[in-house]
């Protein structure tokens, strides 16, 4: 329809929707815009009805109301507009050309219309039989015809249907729920979370407004609940708001708020840098913490409101579980009758209960809880001993709450901020990334959770074993609570965390020794794993300085706790089986050291020697003794470390299949030319236990640049390397021994490495150019990034420091195809050795170290050179980078 053909009133729309669309790109308006949108379409029903009746007269009395979003008076731009033509009686003849008559404008300007055309009758029928249907008529509201139809219909429902359905209705809420928590997750640990439908979301504010509505005839319910219904209008507001302009940004209805869109979102909404936190940060923290609050009011209030409609029996009764302590129908509760003073004495009873139970404290207990945390902190400031009680109290507590029910109580009645202020400052930091799921405060109480479940026999049984085995397993619990206490400080929250942790337990009178444990804790919570995936842990330097940091066996037990329970808590990225492994690898040899009193270096020379002998006996009658005593002197020290007599075996074994390989391929095509038409890598591969991966090995022949060759190779065929020990002989010969990544179908592993193997052969030997091809394989992937999220500019370090023979390469930046061929080519470039390679990719973004040695065998110690290597690395990344976008 031409702008010229439009009828008066979708005339007017169309104008009153972009004058309110430019005040809010224009940041003229706030959540009002919601109702003022609803006011547009009102005013287009009205006058389009007023169009009609001018050209026809009207056979049947009729109203015309509106359900669901548009009923609430809560549109976003695009929003579905729900109408219902509602009939007293029979829709007559001329019902139809109504309808078509209200709505094919809408339609026209492509409108997202849901319409029905009912008698009050068919609406009462269907609110029966659909509960999606009752929801809606509970948002109903009228907007033009006869009020007295839409009085009926309002009326007929409250009589007929809501209290003889209100009962299932609740039931089927409660249900719906779950299948909520499925398919649109819990918004509280979503980096995406889903404003509408996700737990949290504007829905559960719907559900509690609708049980509210369909126990209209009590209104005490609603009285009880009227400071939170207060609150919740707010947290509404901001969400709603933030809906608003998600539709603006996006162009069209969507409710998850996609990373791509956060920054803009917080912008819009008006969060800008302050200090050191991200206007994004501030805004997300501000949103899961209002979302946080829905979903709390909503499960707490359950009980009440469905309890008034028949769907739980109030009337049941209680149960005492301590003293003055019960279990009710609507929750855990204090005795009836209990002062305060002893309500006071039993907190931690009836925390302990909801630990054992798993059930949360009902809706009036919360409330009392949060008037006697504030009681029992300041109690706390003055009082040595209840301050105790605190310590112990939370202590014990949490080591007994596998469900983490009890910890989230203490959290959502402020119990937590009232006792340790210093936590209320990070609740709510989050950071925004790709990797961090939960909030401060929801990350620490999921860490806390993970070493209670342990406890309780679940999770890895290793860490059950160092849990059952702690003298004072309280001690690492306060420090999961508190290991990132010092975050949003400006960095260093580990030392910054540190410092508070003696602080907070020194006021709840703690122990000496116990502060200073938890502390410890705190200060070395990154010690293991940043080691584990960034260090070579056959470096008896590594491995004495962290022993040294250490000191202890339990304090290492705490910490392996720790890493493992803060690995799981932060996200799906941030423990992998192959860094859990490495934790424990590491953790293993720190504990030989403290145990045994000293460390390995004159062992090193041991495990060489036995390492030579077991090898000769292995090989004895299948490879030439000459031969091998050849390969051993040629041999690097580190190599006889580090790998097994087994896998060193089955490296000569390769080497001989490759010398075979060339001898064949010189009898078969003779050349004058030194090399000429032989192979000059063997590849072998083997599947990990568990399916975590592939061992790779290639071994070669005076061969440059092997490295890049073999990771630009993997990189191709969409293999990626998690770690690679690059051993370099004195006779010419390179091993590389690495651990990729599954390929995309496993079922056919022996097809793709046999095509990895093809191509590091022809790169090799001219047929096949890697860049170019890694380039084209990047440009397939220019419809989107790789990995949805925030991106960061590279970051280059190079450290002396961390080892004796080596200089140590750090390489942070988002990750892409072909990353570590770019990174390892360029080290080659720059005629640096490699020898060992790390890489670590939490969701998306890449820490990627590596142990180079210069062309002259030794560490880069010239100033200028190591300059020059990290311009290099960064112009390379950058250069990239810019390419990508």
């Amino acid at each position: 329809m031409a702008a010229t053909d439009r009828p008066q009133s979708a005339a007017l729309l169309v104008e009153g929707k972009a004058l309110l669309d430019t005040a809010l790109a224009a940041g003229q308006v706030d959540v009002a815009y919601v109702s003022a949108l609803s006011d547009v379409y009102d005013r287009y029903f009205r006058d389009r009805l007023d169009e009609y009746r001018a050209t026809a007269p009207v056979s049947a009395t009729f109203a015309l109301v509106a359900v669901g979003g548009y009923g609430r008076r809560e549109l976003c731009p695009a929003s579905d507009i729900d109408v219902l033509v509602v009939y007293g009686g029979e829709a007559p003849g001329d019902a139809p050309e109504l309808a078509r008559f209200l709505f094919f404008p809408l339609w026209d300007l492509g409108v997202d219309l849901g319409h029905g055309v009912r008698a009050i009758r068919e609406c009462l029928d269907l609110a029966r039989g659909d509960h999606q249907v009752l929801a809606s008529f509970l948002d109903l509201r009228f907007l033009a015809g006869d009020l007295s139809v839409c009085e009926g219909l309002t009326a007929a429902l409250g009589r007929e249907v809501y209290p003889e359905r209100g009962a299932d209705f609740a039931r089927w809420l409660e249900s719906a729920n779950e299948g909520r928590k499925t398919t649109y997750g819990d918004a509280g640990g979503m980096l995406e979370p889903n404003l509408k439908n996700g737990l949290g979301g504007l829905r559960d504010a719907h559900q509690v407004r609708w049980l509210l509505a369909l126990d209209a005839g009590r209104d005490g319910d609603a009285a009880t609940l009227a400071p939170e219904l207060e609150a919740l209008a707010g947290d509404v507001a901001f969400v709603l708001f933030s809906r608003v302009h998600l539709h603006r940004l996006c162009g069209r209805k969507n409710d998850k708020l996609y990373f791509e869109f956060q920054e803009r979102l917080a912008e819009a909404m008006g969060f800008g840098q302050r200090g050191d936190r991200a206007g994004v940060e501030r805004y997300l923290a501000r949103l899961l913490r209002r979302m946080a609050d829905i979903k709390a009011l909503r499960l707490s209030a359950w009980p009440l409101l469905a309890g008034a409609l028949g769907a739980i029996d109030l009337a049941a009764p209680a149960v005492p579980v301590a003293a003055g302590v019960e279990r009710a129908p609507e929750g855990l509760r204090f005795a009836p009758g209990l002062s305060d003073a002893a309500a006071m004495e039993a907190v931690f009873d009836l925390l302990f209960a909801c630990a054992a139970s798993g059930l949360p404290p009902s809706h009036e207990t919360l409330r009392r809880l949060r008037g006697l945390a504030e009681e029992l902190s300041r109690l706390a400031d003055v009082s040595p001993r209840t301050g105790r009680l605190l310590f112990e109290g939370l202590g014990g507590l949490m080591l007994a709450d596998p469900t983490g029910a009890a910890m989230d109580a203490v959290m959502a009645t402020g119990l937590l901020r009232a006792a340790l202020p210093e936590f209320a400052r990070v609740e709510d930091i989050v950071a925004f990334d790709i990797y961090h799921v939960h909030p401060v405060g929801r990350h620490s109480l999921e860490a806390v959770r993970l070493l209670a479940e342990m406890r309780a026999g679940g999770g890895d049984a290793r860490a059950r074993r160092l849990l059952a085995g702690l003298p004072r397993p309280e001690l690492v619990f306060w420090g999961a609570l508190l290991h990132d206490v010092g975050k949003g400080l400006g960095g260093g929250h580990a030392e910054k965390g540190a410092e508070l942790a003696e602080t907070m337990l020194g006021r709840l009178s703690a122990p000496p020794e116990a502060r200073h444990a938890v502390a410890a804790l705190v200060r070395e919570h990154l010690l293991l794993p940043e080691t584990a995936t960034g260090r070579d842990l056959a470096d008896r330097d590594v491995v004495a300085r962290v022993a040294s940091r250490v000191a202890t066996v339990e304090r290492l037990d705490m910490l392996t706790l720790l890493a493992r329970c803060d690995g799981l808590a932060t996200g799906p990225q941030a423990w992998t089986a192959w860094k859990e492994s490495l934790v424990y690898d590491l953790a293993g040899k720190v504990r030989a050291v403290i145990e045994q009193g000293r460390l390995f270096g004159r062992g090193d020379a041991r495990v060489m020697l036995a390492t030579r002998d077991r090898l000769r006996e292995a090989a004895r009658g299948r490879l030439d003794p000459e031969a091998l005593e050849k390969a051993l002197l040629a041999m690097p020290p580190r190599y006889l470390v580090v790998e097994t007599p087994e896998t060193i075996l089955a490296h000569l074994r390769l080497l001989s299949e490759l010398d075979a390989a060339e001898a064949e391929g010189r009898r078969m095509r003779p050349s004058n030319r030194e090399g000429g038409g032989r192979d000059v890598v063997a590849v072998a591969n083997e599947a990990l236990s568990g399916g975590a991966g592939f061992q790779v090995t290639v071994a070669g022949r005076h061969v440059r640049g092997l490295f890049p060759t073999v990771a630009g190779a993997l990189a191709l065929h969409d293999l990626s390397i998690h770690e690679a020990d690059v051993f370099v002989w004195d006779d010419g010969v390179t091993i590389l021994s690495l651990r990729t990544a599954n390929p995309p179908d496993v079922l056919y592993a022996d097809e793709v490495f046999a095509r990895v193997a093809r191509a590091i052969r022809y790169a090799l030997s001219g047929k096949l150019f890697l860049a170019y091809r890694l380039a084209r394989k990047r440009a397939s992937l220019l419809s989107g990034p790789a990995v949805a999220g925030p991106r960061n500019p590279p970051v280059v370090s190079l450290n002396n420091r961390a080892s004796d023979l080596f200089s140590v390469i750090e390489v942070a930046c988002d990750d892409r195809v072909g990353l570590l061929y770019d990174i390892a080519r360029t080290l080659h470039e720059l005629r640096l050795e490699t020898h060992l390679a790390k890489v670590m990719t939490p969701a998306g973004r890449v820490r990627d170290v590596f142990y180079v040695r210069g062309a002259d065998g030794r560490r880069v110690e010239d100033p200028e050179q190591a300059g020059e290597i990290e311009a290099a690395l960064m112009h390379r990344l950058s250069d990239d980078l810019c390419a990508l976008h």
